[in-house]
């Protein structure tokens, strides 16, 4: 962020406009991308995403207009990083996966994690030897590539012969000719009481986590933790997210998953409304780490119970349509938490806000079951 913005002579919120443009991009391809892995091949569009992601690092490193690199990061790379894996990625789990949907989910939920530990430390030597401009391009075009192999060793859906371990049948394969028909419109889609019942719940879930982690640190610091301590609730974050998704890839099939889902939002409203109590180093970061592991869990549960209710054929549309109103609640949540400290000097009121929603998540979310006995997925 610093190299670039001293290169076009930015401020650091004018930088940040950066990272709202990426957020907007993915946000507006994710219902587009997710309706096209449903009716097309998931892996030609994991292809030419690793081809348009390579290509967008290429033209941000050798562009000098703003108006230019903004929209490359909108569309090309906001674009590409949902055709490349956001999306299409939790599609085929969908597809191959069925028994052990939620412990697949979450494997793959872990690779994100491991990825960002990974990869930005390298990109920071990477910039410090080079510069941030051959740093895209050498990050643009060797993430491209590896995206582009992994395109190519993916199968789009399994066979006949391709039985899940643990089942008495070919489950995933029974899927496969679904695979090849029509999903439901999308109006029809928009129309079930059960995609509302699980999009609205994980969106403010998902509000609730990114909120928290953009506030957690400021307040720490406000409760007397110094800079060190009050950065180390990342790390503590980190870590516990790192657990509860390995938790939920251990006993996430083994438990149904509406029941489980209503259970991690209610720990996460607890563990935000628990903030309102505390004070110092230790009680902070408990909170924080029960945060984690509900953040963790959640999304893989999110994902396994969207593919559950919609099955395999409709994945790729409800999870596209639910990310998008996801980042859309998230972006308002943010603007909320900053605006509550702002007028009040404190976060508690956003803390209790917090546990309420996330008390209304684990209600609505419940109903699930019902409504999908009642209405059925008919195109």
């Amino acid at each position: 962020m610093l190299p670039v913005s001293e290169a076009f002579g930015l401020s650091r919120a004018e930088t940040n406009t950066g990272a709202i443009a990426l957020n907007i991009g993915m946000a507006l391809a994710a219902p587009l991308i997710g309706r096209l892995a449903d009716r097309h091949s998931a892996r030609l569009i994991m292809a030419i995403s690793a081809l348009v992601f390579a290509g967008s690092f290429v033209v941000l490193a050798l562009s000098d207009n703003l108006w230019l690199s903004t929209l490359v990061l909108t569309v090309g790379v906001g674009g590409s990083l949902v055709g490349a894996g956001t999306v299409t990625s939790p599609v085929l789990v969908a597809r191959w996966f069925t028994v052990h949907r939620g412990r697949a989910m979450a494997i793959s939920s872990i690779g994100v994690s491991l990825g960002a530990i990974v990869v930005i430390p390298l990109i920071g030597l990477l910039i410090e030897a080079v510069g941030w401009r051959q740093c895209l391009v050498v990050l643009g075009l060797g993430v491209g590539a590896i995206l582009l192999l992994l395109a190519a060793l993916a199968r789009n859906a399994p066979g006949p012969n391709d039985v899940e371990p643990g089942s008495d049948h070919a489950a995933p394969g029974d899927e496969t000719p679904a695979v090849a028909a029509t999903p439901l419109a999308m109006g029809r889609l928009l129309q079930l009481p059960q995609f509302w019942t699980i999009a609205v719940p994980s969106a403010l879930a998902f509000a609730i986590i990114t909120t928290n982690i953009v506030s957690i640190v400021p307040f720490a610091q406000g409760q007397g933790l110094s800079v060190t301590e009050g950065a180390s609730a990342m790390s503590v974050y980190g870590a516990a997210a790192l657990l509860g998704t390995l938790l939920y890839a251990w006993l996430g099939d083994r438990l149904p998953r509406v029941p489980t889902f209503a259970a991690l939002c209610l720990l996460l409203g607890v563990a935000t409304g628990l903030l309102l109590t505390a004070h110092g180093y230790a009680p902070i970061m408990a909170y924080v780490f029960l945060m984690g592991m509900a953040g963790g869990a959640i999304t893989p549960g999110f994902l396994a119970l969207l593919a559950d209710a919609f099955g395999a054929i409709n994945f790729g549309s409800a999870a596209g349509t639910a990310s998008f109103l996801s980042t859309f609640v998230s972006a308002i949540m943010i603007r909320f938490g900053g605006e509550v400290f702002d007028r009040t000097g404190s976060y508690d009121a956003m803390f209790v806000s917090f546990f309420g929603l996330a008390l209304a998540a684990a209600a609505l979310v419940l109903s699930t079951t019902a409504l999908s006995r009642r209405y059925a997925l008919e195109a």
